[in-house]
């Protein structure tokens, strides 16, 4: 795993952003992760670890990129899975992090990755760093 700084300025900029995000998507649980698995920072209630599905978002994600290339060169700039009682939606933010979000139901929001892109434009913009080498960042 990588190291990370998250400085108590930076943390408080992201949880004030995904807080809000989360109220006005109605997600249960946000959670932003590196692409290692690593939490950075999560808002909401999972009732369990999230370290396992940061871990398995990542590798998701990951799989998910790889068909689109066998497919011929695919970009996908989200995933998402449906059940019966919760839905996910992962989509990055910038080259080494993911943002994770659970919503109650079996569809997502409508007009979710518009949604999606405004947190993440918000969250590179609190945090300049984001976009950086994140495997300098300590924790």
């Amino acid at each position: 795993m990588s190291d990370f700084t998250i400085y108590a300025d930076d943390a408080s900029k992201v949880r004030r952003l995904m807080t809000a995000y989360r109220a006005s998507v109605k997600a249960n649980y946000i959670v932003l992760c590196h692409r290692d698995g690593s939490i950075i920072a999560e808002v909401g209630s999972l009732g369990t670890d999230a370290t396992p599905l940061a871990v398995l978002s990542t590798s998701s994600f990951d799989a998910a990129k790889q068909i689109g290339m066998m497919l011929g060169g695919e970009n996908f700039q989200a995933i998402s899975f449906s059940g019966e009682s919760m839905s996910i939606y992962i989509s990055p933010v910038d080259e080494a992090l993911l943002l994770v979000q659970i919503f109650p139901g079996s569809r997502l929001p409508t007009r979710i990755s518009d949604y999606n892109k405004l947190l993440v434009e918000k969250l590179v913009d609190a945090v300049p760093a984001f976009t950086q080498n994140t495997s300098k960042l300590i924790r």
